[in-house]
């Protein structure tokens, strides 16, 4: 039976459940290949679709991620120039099967993606920063990419700001210190891991067609598509009603309904408070070419330390991508004669996902990538539920801001790599790497991705 048309229900928990239709899966994804469910501490919705490709919640080894965006990237490029790339297949295999994933990563990297016109790529905060990048990544020519953030940062003024009503934290804002290099783009794709009504697409486009009066072609990116066809209904009528062009791609799409409502216990893991009693704190040696702006978490905190220009998060040109990439593998490097032989994971932080992920795809066999993230999802031990491990501390780059890694307990690595594009304190890293230790008895290292005072 093909799996472009099938219905199927989903345990969540408990009594909780969804009833899946999905209409779209022009490669035969079984479900699982791309998602698990999950409960969400959220009363606004309570459901989450767990990815099982981005490297956000569940860990996973760092080329699927990668590759789950270059799928994203070939399908936007058939859909603009008609023309199927000729690895399309290798990369659907690949993340089927993961095994031979680095090879086939190796393939794509080194032909790249020619875009017939300037197009600029969007990645939306939190989860799909990493996503939009790997998008990005695909393309070796033509494309410029930036991502949204929730940080605020006082001391520029954002390019554009729109909300996403539905989220734990609303606020997006796109911050550029080139927006004419912003401007020069006659294409906007937007990428994000997940469309569920389409809300906070309308909301950036209309921003955006504020400030791009002069594009009239938008693609949406997405692993998932769940709009209802009212939703989708609502888009023709924008279409006609702004004067432009709105395409969707996912990898998989369909409806949903969610069926019950659980019973969840307040008794969840706490933040840790108490401080690491030892804590292996290593700078980078290799010059990062950095960003010296300020931010101001949600609770007021400040941190001063420089942002990295490599994140894609004030605008980046392919060829800013190809030289930040060598740096990056040569940091890798450093890390890389740290590995003991055994399983190793390699730790991001919020919005800082795709640097992570590429350090990891440079140190060898059996690694794993997964990022720290603000979604609190419901952690049971209820057999065959998806988040079963939990550990929460605060951000160690927006401090005060409760964070949590999921299942970190339930895989034997030899190695736990934490890299924190900026640290504000170093009292608070020393309570996430506790927060590891308590679960994990694997030799944990800290990476700064700037140099640390008094060093």
């Amino acid at each position: 039976m093909s799996l472009k048309q099938l219905k199927s229900r989903l345990k969540i928990i408990q009594n909780y459940e969804i009833d899946l239709k999905i209409t779209d899966n022009p490669y035969d994804f079984a479900l699982t290949d791309l998602f698990k469910m999950a409960t969400r501490i959220n009363k606004k919705r309570r459901f989450l679709f767990v990815s099982t490709v981005l490297g956000k919640h569940l860990a996973v080894r760092p080329q699927v991620p990668i590759l789950t965006g270059t799928l994203l990237a070939m399908m936007y490029h058939h859909k603009r120039t008609g023309v199927a790339t000729e690895l399309l297949p290798n990369v659907v295999q690949a993340l089927k099967q993961h095994e031979n994933a680095p090879a086939v990563l190796q393939q794509v990297e080194e032909k790249g993606i020619d875009l017939p016109e300037e197009t600029l790529l969007i990645g939306f905060a939190e989860t799909a920063t990493a996503l939009g990048h790997a998008v990005f990544n695909a393309f070796q020519s033509k494309a410029t990419y930036i991502h949204t953030t929730r940080e605020q940062l006082p001391d520029i003024e954002p390019f554009v700001t729109f909300e996403e009503e539905h989220s734990h934290a609303t606020s997006h804002r796109v911050y550029s210190e080139q927006p004419e290099r912003l401007l020069q783009a006659k294409r906007i794709v937007l990428v994000d891991d997940e469309i569920t009504t389409g809300n906070t697409v309308v909301n950036i486009i209309e921003t955006l067609r504020k400030k791009f009066p002069f594009v009239k072609h938008y693609t949406v990116l997405s692993i998932l598509d769940w709009r209802s066809e009212q939703q989708q209904t609502v888009f023709k009528r924008l279409e006609d009603e702004w004067d432009l062009t709105i395409d969707f791609i996912s990898i998989i799409g369909g409806q949903f309904t969610s069926i019950g409502e659980p019973t969840l216990s307040s008794k969840q893991v706490e933040i840790t408070t108490q401080e690491a009693q030892e804590m292996t704190l290593l700078s980078v040696k290799e010059p990062i070419e950095q960003k010296r702006y300020r931010s101001i978490a949600e609770n007021g905190v400040e941190n001063t330390a420089p942002y990295m220009l490599a994140t894609g998060r004030f605008v980046l040109t392919v060829e800013q991508h190809a030289e930040q990439k060598n740096t990056i593998k040569s940091t890798a490097e450093q890390l890389k004669k740290l590995r003991s032989g055994g399983p190793a994971l390699v730790i991001g932080t919020g919005e800082f996902m795709y640097i992570p992920m590429q350090i990891a795809t440079y140190l060898g066999e059996d690694v794993y990538v997964q990022s720290t993230t603000r979604s609190p999802i419901y952690c049971s031990g209820e057999k065959g539920y998806t988040i079963t491990e939990k550990i929460a501390f605060e951000s160690p780059e927006n401090n005060g801001v409760e964070n949590y890694l999921y299942n970190i307990q339930s895989y034997p690595y030899s190695e736990l790599f934490l890299v924190v594009e900026r640290i504000a304190d170093k009292d608070v890293v020393a309570r996430v790497v506790q927060a590891l230790q308590s679960v994990s008895t694997a030799k944990i290292y800290v990476i700064c991705m700037h140099e640390m005072e008094g060093e």
